[in-house]
């Protein structure tokens, strides 16, 4: 884990918007501290198909997208579909991000908050 972020996303017409900006404001981060091959979980296949060109990208995510390969097209990235399920810290952090007054970030497993961690500990134990 190079970085983990949280933040809120508001006035948005729909989630594939809001995974969208995370994707961009994830690959952002990374690039500004000199990160060079970035492998992304997506758990929208929806989106990750937009993203790959497997669909037409829709007409509110096009600046998006545009923003995010003119910014980061010196990065090495690879973009998989991950379900929900199997990224949980992913879903913990999203559902984290409306008490977030602005980006939060954290740069390694320790600093995490204990509830993101907990659910790791909570399947190792049951």
């Amino acid at each position: 884990m190079c970085c983990a972020f949280a933040k809120a996303y508001h006035g948005l017409n729909s989630s594939l918007a809001a995974e969208a900006l995370a994707l961009r404001d994830g690959l952002l981060i990374c690039y500004s501290r000199g990160v060079s091959e970035v492998m992304v979980e997506i758990d929208s296949l929806n989106h990750l198909h937009i993203v790959t060109r497997q669909l037409p990208c829709p007409w509110e995510l096009a600046c998006i997208l545009q923003d995010v390969a003119a910014k980061t097209q010196n990065l090495k990235d690879e973009i998989t579909y991950a379900p929900r399920k199997a990224n949980k810290v992913a879903d913990c952090l999203a559902g984290h991000a409306p008490s977030c007054p602005h980006l939060v970030t954290w740069n390694s497993w320790a600093d995490l908050p204990t509830f993101v961690k907990d659910p790791y500990r909570l399947d190792k134990e049951g």
